[in-house]
């Protein structure tokens, strides 16, 4: 029974094994002792580990919120360039009209200079006046439409000149918001590079510190698995000696094993750590490893490597072993979850509790096994110790 023992206990290959057959010499308490405080050291060491990933996820998530509403300012002030941009583009244009008729209305003021010059040369303006075959009417209505046109073309290239300094003013203003908007440009531009290099760092830091943190963990269950299986060779080895001889375990000493429906203690250690060691592989439907798993091939791998075997499906496995209430949980327990707490039948999820309100779990299509709350996703119906 004691070979049976053992073998239900799922020792890590690699591992000594003991004889448990007469064997006089089982793992000491001192052993023991060495090993569990390795596992607490591990522990700590996990645990500042998570701690640090915590504060990197934290600063992160501020670092992101900010690159967003950087990335919300740069989109802001590029637009505000665009329209300072347009808007030059039309002052530009309007000058340019501007100044094309001014040059016209000069032109024009010339020819009609050049007209009047040569019509009225060498003659004075009695002689002009007299020698004009309409007569003297004619040449009063002469001189004074030269006069109305004379002050018309003065009108219009005072005007045009006007509007080429409006013109002038316009694109000065406009040229100079262009200027700042695009300074503003290039400056949020220059903030939006920079927090985007920061969340990059941060980024990398984050996963550095979850990659510490699983080999981290990795590290603790083997840890855990080791001490495991010393305390369960020296409790089989103390039983079968107490079986041989008679008698009853002595004090401070384990009791013999208890063959009963539950799996012990050890062996859902043993379960737990072995699913630790698991974390970071994908999600794939209907998988049981060793590469993915869904969630009830994790949990059915997982206690094979304690020696017991499960079915691959949750609902059956919610079969397979007692009741526990949730207040009295055991690391490697399996913890269940349903669309209807009152109705098993609705049994959808199924996780391996490793203590501290926490289970390693294969979630869902696109996700990875992690540690999750057991009351994270919800809907949490009971739990099942497996049968031994």
């Amino acid at each position: 029974m004691a070979c049976g023992l053992l073998a239900a206990a799922g020792l890590p290959a690699g591992l000594p094994r003991w004889r448990l057959d007469g064997d006089p010499s089982p793992p000491s308490a001192a052993q023991i002792n060495a090993a569990q405080n390795q596992v607490r050291q591990h522990r700590a060491a996990l645990g500042a580990a998570q701690r640090r990933l915590n504060a990197a996820s934290a600063g992160l998530a501020r670092l992101q919120a900010q690159a967003e509403q950087l990335t919300e300012r740069y989109d802001e002030v590029r637009v505000d360039e665009q329209r300072a941009a347009a808007a030059y583009r039309v002052t530009q244009a309007r000058l340019a009209r501007a100044q094309r008729a001014a040059a016209a209305s000069r032109r024009r003021l010339a020819a009609l200079a050049a007209q009047e010059f040569e019509s009225s040369a060498g003659f004075d303006p009695l002689t002009a006046m007299l020698g004009d075959a309409s007569g003297p009417q004619a040449y009063m209505n002469a001189v004074g439409f030269g006069q109305v046109l004379a002050q018309d073309q003065a009108d219009t290239l005072a005007e045009n000149q006007a509007d080429d300094v409006v013109a002038r003013v316009f694109r000065a203003q406009a040229h100079d918001l262009l200027v700042a908007e695009q300074a503003d440009l290039r400056a949020a531009a220059d903030l939006k590079a920079a927090i985007q290099a920061a969340v990059a760092r941060q980024l990398a830091f984050v996963h550095a510190g979850a990659a510490q943190r699983n080999r981290l963990a990795s590290e603790l269950a083997s840890a855990e698995a080791h001490a495991a299986a010393l305390q369960a060779a020296r409790q089989a080895a103390l039983a079968a000696q107490a079986a041989a001889g008679g008698g009853v375990a002595g004090p401070g000493q384990a009791p013999a094993w208890a063959w009963g429906s539950a799996a012990s203690a050890t062996q859902g250690d043993v379960a737990a750590n072995w699913a630790l060691t698991q974390l970071g592989k994908p999600y794939q439907w209907g998988a049981a490893g060793p590469d993915s798993y869904d969630c009830s091939g994790l949990t059915m791998e997982a206690w094979a490597h304690a020696g017991v075997q499960l079915l691959h499906y949750t609902g059956y496995q919610w079969q397979e072993g007692p009741h526990v209430p949730l207040d009295e949980l055991r690391r490697g327990d399996l913890v269940f979850f349903a669309t209807n707490t009152s109705d098993p039948a609705t049994i959808h999820h199924v996780g391996i509790y490793i203590g501290h309100g926490m289970m390693v779990d294969a979630p869902y299509t696109g996700a990875f096994v992690r540690i999750d709350s057991i009351y994270a996703p919800g809907g949490l119906i009971g739990a099942v110790r497996p049968a031994g």
